[in-house]
């Protein structure tokens, strides 16, 4: 159900989720030059041995380490937001590319699925997932969080469709 322009929600309130992570870019350059004068030090040991092409593989493995440094703070720039209003879910999805996907779900039969209910071990393979399901449409919510802050996140989205449903049934 899409709401007309000219519907203006009496109800409304957002999540912004993404996902933790814990070097900030001050953390970042003082990792880099810690390895990079490790591997300055180490290359002009080898240097002095005559061994002079060990400092191009050091140099590699310093720019592999920036590397994948890189892609995990472009990984970090994924968000979900979620939107309630009385009348529906709104959820947009944007991914570390900047691209936004919006998903629309009435607020009628919304409910919010834990699978499995169980939680388990920190150790398995597998890990619990947050769906929001209405009319057939299902949309996994923060599966790129960790699994510790599933339940909690849960609970946060329950409360909040339930909030909605409150507004709504108040404005009739």
């Amino acid at each position: 159900m899409a709401l007309s322009p000219l519907h203006t929600p009496e109800f409304q309130q957002s999540l912004t989720i993404w996902p933790h992570r814990s070097l900030s870019k001050r953390g970042f350059v003082i990792v880099m030059a810690a390895l990079g004068s490790l591997a300055f030090f180490i290359g002009l040991g080898f240097f002095l041995l005559g061994a002079w092409p060990v400092i191009g593989f050091l140099g590699l493995e310093i720019l592999v380490v920036w590397g994948a440094f890189k892609l995990n703070y472009r990984a970090a720039k994924q968000r979900q937001k979620l939107t309630a209003t009385e009348r529906e879910l709104i959820v947009e999805n944007v991914a570390p590319s900047g691209e936004t996907d919006i998903i629309r779900m009435s607020a009628d039969w919304l409910r919010v699925e834990v699978t499995p209910k169980e939680s388990p071990e920190m150790s398995s393979r597998y890990r619990q997932r947050i769906y929001v399901t209405s009319h057939g449409k299902r949309t996994e919510i923060g599966g790129f969080l960790h699994p510790v802050e599933t339940p909690g996140l849960a609970a946060e989205i329950s409360t909040m469709l339930e909030r909605a449903r409150d507004a709504r049934m108040q404005t009739g």
